[in-house]
């Protein structure tokens, strides 16, 4: 970068404070080093924004000498996103919350981990702001919120401590049991509360991805030479459709927090996710199912799911113990066919039956299922396509008409690693 290139981009930036040509040229060579043309665009209109808003030097150099490395985590969405959220906390009595709320976004940067969690982590921010600011008579607020200020100045201890659905669920109980009292909030966010260090205990729990982020990183690459990243989501901001762990191009989607359960711990969780993704990517081809029916889709998936877990527990016996303790155990005759779809739990039992050879089934049709798949995979691999073709026949041998019924009997056939 020359200094016709450098005076280029300080006359894009609208700011006039004599304090940014001291720092202006390391900044802009970190923004250079991340961002690509367009990002570099949103980086100075952004800090412009960020000088208009009348806050002082101060927040445009946290902007400036943050948001490269906080893009670098993030993505480029978050430079417009950031600067138009300091907009509209401007534009409100919280300015003085503006200096805080931009030191804390690198720390939440790299808790969260990806730009959905980060949104998630803004709207608790504003949730905050807009349930404890004050008005005079109910009508325009007026009165700055008093613990949204400490609130941000713990962010960085907060998100050590919890997940975002844990944070969310701590904000809200603060905000609704003292909007009304200034000093007790003020007490409840700076952390001087005995009940809000007793309600971080009571939402801290399980496993944290950012805990773990490295080793996780390490095991992916260690047994499977696979350098995906790796994306947290959170479980608690979708009500209607629970998200489960996938992988697409922008990397492997997991949770950011995961409970012990049935005796596995949360890091074996993740190690099972991880695991379970990974075989897919090596030994799972892609097929046109533009053909298949729903019906036929859920069984080739299922049934692919339980050959790669077959090959890794060939490969990493040890996988074996967290995929029996995870895998649900339905009930043979628990569905009642007359009154409620069994599908799910027809494969689910079908998909146990594979993995696990002291299972106790008896019928026959699965038997025969069980029968073909093993025979697929004795002395070879078998492959997607095989899978495939066993799949569609096991739904042709046992479909019944009311699998089509509405009711859907889904206790003991959720999988929740795959």
């Amino acid at each position: 970068m020359n200094s016709e290139e450098l005076q280029a981009y300080r006359e894009t930036l609208k700011c006039s404070f004599k304090d940014l040509d001291a720092v202006f040229e390391d900044c802009m060579i970190e923004a250079l080093s991340e961002l690509s043309a367009q990002g570099i665009k949103d980086y100075l209109e952004g800090a412009s924004l960020v000088c208009m808003i009348g806050r002082g030097f101060e927040p445009v150099l946290v902007y400036l000498e943050e948001m490269p490395q906080i893009v670098a985590r993030l993505g480029e969405p978050i430079l417009c996103n950031i600067s138009q959220c300091v907009w509209k906390m401007s534009r409100t009595p919280n300015g003085n919350s503006i200096l805080p709320f931009l030191q804390s976004l690198p720390e939440a940067a790299r808790r969260l981990g990806s730009e959905e969690q980060m949104q998630h982590y803004i709207d608790v921010v504003f949730d905050l702001m807009e349930k404890t600011t004050g008005s005079i008579h109910g009508f325009h607020t007026t009165i700055p919120s008093p613990g949204l200020p400490d609130f941000l100045n713990q962010v960085p201890y907060l998100l050590n401590q919890l997940s975002i659905e844990g944070l969310r669920n701590w904000v809200e109980y603060g905000a609704r049991n003292y909007k009304s009292n200034p000093d007790r909030q003020r007490d409840y966010f700076s952390l001087q509360s005995a009940d809000s260090r007793a309600m971080i205990q009571r939402e801290r729990h399980g496993t944290l991805f950012a805990d773990h982020e490295r080793k996780l990183d390490l095991y992916l690459h260690g047994f499977w030479q696979d350098p995906e990243y790796l994306v947290p989501y959170s479980l608690a901001f979708d009500e209607l459709r629970k998200p489960v762990p996938y992988y697409d191009s922008l990397g492997i989607r997991i949770p950011d927090v995961y409970d012990d359960r049935a005796g596995i711990r949360g890091i074996d969780r993740y190690r099972a996710v991880l695991a379970h993704i990974a075989a897919h990517r090596r030994w799972t081809t892609a097929l046109i199912a533009d053909n298949l029916s729903p019906f036929q889709r859920i069984a080739v998936e299922t049934l692919e799911d339980s050959r790669v877990e077959l090959l890794l527990m060939r490969r990493f016996p040890g996988l074996r113990k967290t995929f029996m303790a995870l895998h649900p155990i339905p009930v043979e005759d628990a569905c009642d066919s007359e009154s409620e779809s069994c599908i799910r739990h027809r494969l689910a039992m079908l998909s146990r039956a594979i993995l696990d050879p002291d299972h106790s089934y008896a019928n026959s049709d699965l038997l025969d299922c069980v029968s073909s798949f093993h025979a697929l995979l004795t002395g070879s691999d078998s492959s997607t396509k095989e899978i495939s073709d066993l799949a569609i026949s096991y739904i042709a041998r046992t479909r019944r008409q009311s699998d089509l019924l509405p009711n859907i009997r889904f206790e003991d056939t959720e999988i929740d690693y795959r």
